[in-house]
């Protein structure tokens, strides 16, 4: 009777840890199934049923290549900030062999919320371009959604998102919406800029920005305001803001030929933190020697430090 006793006690016990167990489990898979799956297809889109009323403004249609496509690199932003890849250095996604959709990626696991897609591309396996989503230019109007495209993901979901893509031949990348040294990394750098503004009486706050970049007059970036708030403590914050720039080869080291504007915007509402106040503008030009001066080692990049107002 007293062994009996002993073994159902050690059941009784047993069958406790395992519930225990499958309990921090669950509550392990709980969290996991909290994050939204991302995956993307490439569609690529028939222009010769589309050209009839717009080919006069593209000229020839883009040649088309029998090339397998092998992986996609892409640029996934929330708001202002890039989380999947950078303009600079877009992120890389093999593709399920044979197909044109994407392998499952620990990076496409995401928080839900909403979030753009702004930078599509498929490669071959020698790392040629083969198919290019359009996010501007006149052949955006030769597909029904081109970048930037809204992502909205929920919790728990699996989400497969077909991407609009056109053929890709050696022309000129604006008719894609693209710069040139956004598809050639190796012709690129990176430059942050961070600013603060210092009040009339004399308090420093981050500031709230906007951003123009250009070349000889012509426009890269126009009006690229950097993300702010407060945080979950109440303080206010104020995103850097960083661009991938052109490495021309054409101009000296010490030859400025990057020229941006950086203009001092309004900071209210919810998050309100100086108010409205005048337009303060800091403009200037950079050389391929100064972009350079602000690389901390091969990967770190310090930013552009601008003062509002300041002494």
């Amino acid at each position: 009777m007293k062994r009996t006793k002993f073994y159902l006690s050690f059941l009784a016990m047993f069958a406790l840890l395992f519930t225990s167990c499958s309990k921090d489990d669950n509550s392990s898979l709980a969290s996991d199934s909290d994050l939204a799956t991302l995956s993307f297809g490439a569609i690529v889109e028939d222009l010769a049923s589309k050209s009839t009323a717009k080919q006069s403004d593209v000229g020839d249609m883009p040649v088309c290549t029998d090339d397998v496509a092998a992986y996609v690199e892409i640029v996934l932003m929330e708001g202002t900030n890039a989380v999947v890849g950078t303009t600079a250095d877009p992120y890389r996604v093999d593709l399920v062999a044979g197909q044109v959709f994407t392998q499952e990626d620990a990076a496409l696991e995401l928080e839900p919320g909403t979030y753009s897609l702004d930078h599509f591309s498929v490669y071959n396996a020698e790392g040629d371009l083969l198919w290019l989503a359009p996010k501007g230019g006149v052949l955006a109007e030769f597909v029904d959604n081109p970048l930037p495209l809204t992502i909205n993901l929920g919790a728990g979901v699996k989400k497969y998102v077909d991407v609009s893509v056109i053929c890709y031949d050696d022309r000129n990348v604006n008719q894609y919406g693209y710069q040139f040294f956004e598809l050639d990394i190796n012709e690129a750098f990176e430059f942050c800029f961070f600013a603060n503004y210092c009040s009339p009486d004399g308090r420093h706050y981050p500031a709230r920005y906007s951003v123009d970049i250009s070349i000889d007059g012509t426009s890269l970036y126009s009006g690229v305001m950097n993300n702010v708030g407060r945080d979950e403590n109440g303080d206010l914050f104020a995103d850097p803001l960083c661009f991938a720039l052109p490495n021309l080869s054409e101009y000296g080291d010490n030859e400025e030929y990057i020229d941006y504007t950086v203009t001092l915007l309004d900071w209210t509402g919810e998050a309100d933190a100086y108010g409205d106040v005048d337009p303060i503008v800091i403009s200037g030009s950079l050389s391929r020697a100064e972009v350079m001066a602000n690389f901390d080692g091969a990967d770190n990049v310090e930013y552009e430090h601008l003062r509002f107002g300041c002494e």
